[in-house]
């Protein structure tokens, strides 16, 4: 019943936080890994980057010409967490600590910040590969924390 609730929950969640397509969320969350494809796809969305429709690797190339990723990378390939941390930072408005400012918001120095705000659990592995419903957790933290200032919100009209 709980995973019931707390897949219900994501959903409804995702939904309503960048407005994307039921059927890419649905997909998604049932990836045992989450690739940079969707993960892309994500955050361009919410950026107004992409439209719903496109697909991922529409989606990594839309970030990699807004300089948010350093490299044209296959939208398939899983993604491990301290990138998954880079490509979130890159949506909001983060302040963060003295490292993270001085390198422009590194991977390394964003998943830092993420654990230092709470958005990961302190004992999260910087290379380990997450499944897209962690991924949706992870943006949903990451929307909590920082706002949405910089992203779509058409979800209110």
């Amino acid at each position: 019943m709980r995973r019931i609730f707390s897949f219900l929950l994501i959903l409804l969640s995702a939904g309503v936080v960048c407005a994307q397509s039921p059927e890419v969320i649905t997909d998604i969350v049932n990836s045992e890994e989450i690739t940079y494809g969707q993960a892309c796809y994500m955050s361009a969305v919410c950026q107004n980057l992409i439209t719903e429709n496109t697909s991922y690797q529409n989606a990594v190339s839309a970030l990699y010409s807004e300089g948010q990723l350093p490299a044209d990378i296959y939208h398939g390939d899983s993604v491990v967490l301290v990138n998954l941390c880079y490509i979130y930072s890159q949506m909001f408005d983060i302040k963060g600590g003295l490292f993270y400012r001085l390198t422009g918001g590194s991977p390394r120095y964003a998943f830092r910040q993420f654990k230092s705000d709470g958005i990961i659990a302190a004992n999260m592995n910087p290379s380990a590969v997450i499944s897209g419903r962690q991924a949706l957790d992870i943006l949903s933290a990451c929307i909590s924390k920082y706002g949405t200032d910089n992203l779509r919100t058409d979800w209110n009209e």
